[in-house]
């Protein structure tokens, strides 16, 4: 079919398909005798998945980016609701202080002028079960995903993300804020490399622990001398935060909902035995200084812990291409 049937069949204009062909959002074939192109019922389908999500506030860029990467889907779905929460949230303060301009009747010359609440805007949103799906599946994807989820399972996911909720702090917002703020490209790197840290960490052999710390802290001596500011930002943004978020009771939760997660923490910490025997001995001090000197004491020796050791893992396999 031709584009104006495409068009009609997907309750769109004819401007509309060609902006989606110029996108690049679909690839109809072209009739090389005439260059119109042919539109099948697939291609349909895929104008009505578009004009869908156009809809739902995603902008055509997003909507290229779920098309081309499925999986990429719930990162978008979870930030668009956020973001309607966050506009939820300043459109119930507009219908708070309206209401109260008819109730007083304020804006009369013999009334009392009325005193505005405080703008919303101005305290961080507040965490719910969107955020901590977000965080949980950032963190451990490769641990949660792919899992079947039966009734026991279901009931110990929402537990768990009710868990995560309870930290309602700055830093664990600032944590969402930040995860919310990269640029789909990054957010995706971002994901691939706790992906990354969490399946290497399950898989490493006793055999191979030694040779894979030796590894970690050369890499980390070579990423501190290139961009330690960066890694501190890193840091600051994204890790520490989730250090303190998987407590004792997110961890028993995790370990009935997938034995996987029993077999990471025993690799994991094995790791972190490995790691802090290496950085105690003599010939990892100067290290073990710049350490403490870009992150602080926590980094110390004396201080550091399973969540910091982690983390250097994960800053030595920084590459620069997430901001």
């Amino acid at each position: 079919m031709l584009i104006h049937e495409a068009a009609r069949q997907a309750g769109l204009s004819k401007k509309a398909v060609r902006l989606y062909l110029s996108a690049g959002l679909l690839q109809p074939q072209v009739d090389a005798r005439n260059g119109y192109h042919q539109f099948t019922g697939e291609d349909v389908q895929r104008l009505q998945q578009i004009r869908w999500l156009r809809q739902l506030g995603f902008s055509v860029q997003e909507i290229r980016a779920m098309l081309e990467d499925p999986s990429a889907a719930q990162y978008y779905i979870l930030k668009r609701m956020t973001a309607l929460r966050e506009e939820k949230r300043r459109l119930d303060w507009r219908m708070t202080q309206l209401e109260q301009i008819l109730e007083q009747d304020c804006l009369s010359p013999n009334s009392t002028a009325l005193t505005p609440g405080p703008e919303p805007w101005h305290a961080p949103l507040p965490l719910d079960e969107t955020d901590a799906y977000l965080i949980v599946s950032c963190f451990l994807g490769s641990l949660v995903q792919n899992v079947e989820l039966n009734e026991y399972r279901r009931f110990l996911w929402q537990r768990l993300l009710k868990v995560v909720v309870t930290h309602q702090t700055p830093e664990l917002a600032g944590l969402r804020d930040y995860i919310y703020s990269l640029t789909p490209e990054h957010a995706g790197q971002l994901f691939a490399l706790c992906r990354r840290v969490v399946s290497e960490i399950a898989a490493l052999p006793p055999r191979k622990m030694e040779e894979f710390c030796s590894r970690v802290l050369d890499d980390l001596g070579r990423n501190l001398n290139s961009s330690a500011g960066r890694l501190k930002r890193r840091y600051e943004c994204f890790l520490r935060p989730s250090i303190r978020l998987f407590d004792a009771e997110a961890c028993d939760i995790l370990r009935e909902f997938t034995p996987l997660f029993s077999e990471y923490q025993d690799r994991l910490q094995a790791y972190c035995d490995a790691m802090l025997h290496r950085l105690q001995q003599p010939e990892n001090a100067a290290l073990c200084a710049r350490l403490t000197a870009a992150f602080g004491p926590e980094f110390s020796p004396e201080q550091i812990g399973s969540g910091q050791l982690t983390a250097l893992y994960s800053l030595s396999l920084e590459s620069g291409e997430v901001n």
